[in-house]
């Protein structure tokens, strides 16, 4: 298979993993969260088809990050109850996994690119899927320690 079928497929199954997840979800930040990945691994797919079927390198980033900056709950809404969300701690375990195969993958795929063009929109999937990473890994450690993240919701 080659690389860009390989990165279309990878977004496709992310897609999919997140909308599976987002189902079972109970708590509506977290599920919506999911959704909102669900759709950036969709844009990613889009823009990957395009380079392997027009060779255009023509994407405007944007992540989940910049549309939904407040993910985490106000003290006065629902409550941090660890029980609640210790279900939840394996999905983003195997989420970050996910994630960090698709930032690994489009690092290759930048350093075996044939032009600046193709090098600068592989290196800029690489930064969204690294800033997904992140917000799962964030989002575990709140699920996890949520009274280290108390002060700062």
């Amino acid at each position: 298979m080659q690389a860009l079928d390989f990165a279309m497929q990878l977004e496709l199954d992310g897609k999919a993993f997140y909308l599976a997840q987002a189902e079972k979800m109970e708590d509506l930040t977290l599920k919506v969260i999911l959704e909102e990945l669900a759709l950036d691994e969709e844009r990613h797919y889009q823009f990957v088809k395009q380079i392997k079927e027009s060779g255009i390198y023509d994407y405007e980033g944007g992540t989940i990050i910049d549309r939904q900056p407040d993910i985490f709950p106000s003290p006065g809404q629902e409550g941090l109850e660890k029980e609640k969300y210790s279900s939840y701690i394996a999905v983003y375990e195997q989420a970050i996994e996910f994630e960090e195969k698709s930032r690994d993958l489009y690092g290759d795929l930048a350093r075996e690119a044939k032009s600046d063009g193709e090098r600068e929109a592989f290196l800029m999937l690489q930064r969204e899927e690294e800033a997904h990473r992140t917000l799962l890994w964030r989002l575990l450690q709140f699920l996890q320690r949520p009274e280290e993240w108390y002060p700062y919701i």
